[in-house]
């Protein structure tokens, strides 16, 4: 079980890392509307008192140090949330294939409705994901481990994590009712 702790935390990481990196990319995109920002809060002395701060007088310098803050921050940030729903959404995948399988062994003329089993597989996956990160601050002693490695590691996991999502979401549709694992589950009754 602390195997799997391990693995959930390490995709979790990776699609934090990720979503941290896109939201920092994206403050490249948005440049010009800081720019326009940053003239507009040293033209304002109302709004350059809100952020300029006794450390630092720049009010560009001090709204980025807060936009970083927002993004970073491992117990509740924008990267946690993202990290925690494409983490999540992995372990969803997986559930609904391990749901399709045993339907279609079992009971392979048994109609469901779709809603159902996507409210239930949601469900299962939100709460093993609280299980796996999210109690005793897990997430938080997990992302302090993995900043400090670097290397091949790094590379490794992120390949790793990219699958990870592509191959839940491939076992899943391959075993619903329309794919090839699915079909061939379904004609074992036929």
């Amino acid at each position: 079980m602390k195997q799997i702790e391990y693995f959930y935390n390490i995709i979790y990481y990776f699609f934090y890392r990720g979503a941290i990196s896109f939201a920092n990319g994206s403050i490249y995109l948005v440049m010009p509307i800081i720019k326009v920002f940053y003239f507009f809060v040293n033209k304002i002395p109302s709004i350059r008192k809100y952020y300029v701060t006794e450390d630092n007088d720049d009010p560009l310098d001090v709204a980025l140090k807060r936009t970083k803050k927002v993004t970073e921050n491992p117990s509740l940030g924008l990267g946690t949330i993202i990290g925690h729903g494409f983490a999540t959404s992995v372990i969803l995948f997986f559930y609904m294939g391990i749901y399709h399988i045993i339907k279609y062994l079992l009971f392979p003329t048994f109609e469901d409705v779709f809603v159902y089993v996507i409210s239930i597989s949601a469900i299962l996956a939100y709460a093993t994901d609280i299980i796996f990160t999210q109690t005793y601050d897990k997430s938080e002693k997990y992302i302090k481990e993995f900043n400090k490695k670097k290397g091949w590691w790094r590379i490794k996991w992120k390949i790793i994590t990219i699958a990870s999502l592509f191959l839940s979401l491939w076992f899943s549709l391959s075993t619903s009712s329309g794919g090839m694992i699915g079909q061939y589950l379904i004609s074992l009754h036929n």
